[in-house]
């Protein structure tokens, strides 16, 4: 009873966290992109995505990297939605940030195969969209900066994890493109926002680790 108490607790926390930092990465993704229409939308997706990785995660010392990575997570997808890009402001800092948020998790758990799987799971991400890329430009050049993040984020989970996410956010990001070339809105070379997708299959991945 005293765990469920308390992994309800740490998602309820990290749910309110969420709400508040949601308004945080509504002002960020707006200073790249139309304001959303829908009231709130922003800081409800937040909260909801802060809220299942207390509840997946708990007290873990990862948690602040996981909670990191959701949040600029939303504010790219935003931002990739309207825009179709990655702003480089984003994601080039949080390759500092999220491997020092990673690093001060492994010394508190005292595993450095957490750093390692990062590491790992980062270059091979970024290799594997990086050659995506080169066969077809409709994957644009912020998505492989990217996907680095998403595959550190899941490398510190191990290899199951990982080809989970990698794998869920291609194959959602493969039915929305047959999508719009069903519906004559796109072709093979269309520029489409992959980072929703990427991101979506992080979590995806995270949760069912």
């Amino acid at each position: 009873m005293g765990d469920i108490a308390l992994t309800i607790g740490v998602a309820l926390g990290t749910a309110a966290i969420g709400l508040l930092t949601g308004r945080t990465v509504l002002i960020i993704a707006t200073r790249f992109c139309p304001q959303p229409g829908l009231p709130y939308a922003t800081e409800i997706t937040t909260a909801a995505v802060f809220g299942l990785l207390g509840w997946k995660i708990g007290l873990d010392p990862l948690l602040p990297a996981y909670l990191y990575a959701a949040g600029t997570g939303v504010a790219l997808s935003m931002i990739d939605l309207r825009t179709r890009r990655l702003p480089d402001a984003l994601t080039l800092p949080s390759y500092v940030i999220l491997p020092a948020l990673v690093a001060i998790g492994a010394i508190t758990s005292k595993e450095g195969r957490f750093l390692v799987g990062m590491l790992l799971g980062a270059l091979a991400a970024f290799l594997l969209y990086l050659s995506f890329h080169r066969i077809n430009t409709a994957l644009g050049a912020g998505d492989v900066k990217a996907s680095g993040l998403v595959g550190g984020v899941l490398g510190t989970l191990g290899a199951n994890a990982w080809i989970l996410g990698i794998g869920a956010g291609l194959v959602l990001a493969a039915l929305y493109a047959v999508a719009l070339l069903t519906r004559g809105k796109g072709t093979g070379s269309t520029l489409m926002p992959y980072g929703p997708f990427m991101f979506a299959g992080c979590l995806l991945g995270i949760l069912t680790a």
